[in-house]
């Protein structure tokens, strides 16, 4: 079973106060890689926010209801410079990236996600082709075992 099967409960309560909010968010990363047949490891969680528009007091809305302190959204948030990274556990966080880049601005990726529903709340994923440029684009090696990892997952699938 992975993460994704079943997510840590204040995973879940996020998601659910994101989706009440109406904020704007697409997994990536390691969460993407698991989602789309890569089993590994991540102590963390990745969720590509959108700055643009009303989606910084949506996520600002989620926050607050969610008892974390914020006035306001800081500016190198607004800006794109910097992410927002929440503890969930010793060892696991959520991370809310501000600056992605798959080759696509966020509303595009936004159109080719795709939806996954569980019992009360929905979240967006990176498609697997979105998914791949982003990890092509990195310079880590892990990203690089990832695109390895997903192909041959690919190629195993249409066979």
């Amino acid at each position: 079973m992975s993460l994704l099967d079943n997510f840590p409960e204040r995973i879940e309560s996020f998601i659910r106060a994101a989706n009440k909010h109406h904020l704007e968010m697409i997994l990536v990363g390691g969460g993407a890689v698991n989602f789309h047949g890569f089993q590994r490891h991540s102590a963390d969680l990745d969720f590509w926010i959108d700055i643009h528009g009303n989606n910084l007091k949506n996520l600002l809305s989620t926050l607050r209801e969610l008892n974390y302190n914020f006035d306001d959204v800081p500016e190198k948030v607004k800006k794109g410079e910097q992410n927002i990274s929440i503890k969930i556990s010793p060892v696991f966080e959520l991370e809310l990236i501000t600056n992605f880049n798959p080759g696509r601005s966020f509303s595009e990726a936004l159109k080719e996600s795709e939806l996954v529903r569980k019992e009360d709340f929905f979240y967006n994923v990176l498609s697997f082709d979105d998914l791949i440029k982003s990890k092509i684009s990195s310079a880590r090696i892990k990203d690089k075992l990832d695109v390895e990892e997903l192909h041959r997952i690919k190629l195993s699938k249409k066979i």
